[in-house]
């Protein structure tokens, strides 16, 4: 995995906030159908696989909330690639408070 992409997809024309969970979920659900490794979080989803891949995935994920029926999307990104090898993965990162989470009952 050379790239990571942290994607927040924003429907800023959403009248509810079930609309926005919605068209939301149409977006992390193409996220998931990729072959990347996906962590879904209360803020952003992070995605990481080969750059093209993740990059493509980008603007997929807005033109997916567009189909949705949002008229109005803010996309926020963040991206980490290396090209000569393989970027620190969230489970690396963050997998230790996982644990630490799953253990004292408060989640993954």
């Amino acid at each position: 995995m050379e790239c990571a992409v942290a994607i927040q997809v924003l429907p800023m024309d959403a009248a509810t906030d079930e609309e926005v969970c919605r068209i939301v979920d149409e977006v992390i659900a193409y996220l998931q159908s990729l072959p990347v490794n996906t962590f879904v979080g209360p803020f952003e989803t992070t995605i990481e696989g080969d750059y093209d891949t993740c990059l493509d995935a980008l603007k997929q994920a807005q033109l997916i909330a567009a189909r949705a029926g949002s008229e109005k999307i803010c996309t926020y990104a963040k991206i980490e690639y290396k090209p000569a090898g393989i970027t620190l993965t969230t489970e690396r990162k963050i997998g230790k408070y996982r644990a630490a989470n799953a253990a004292s009952g408060l989640g993954a």
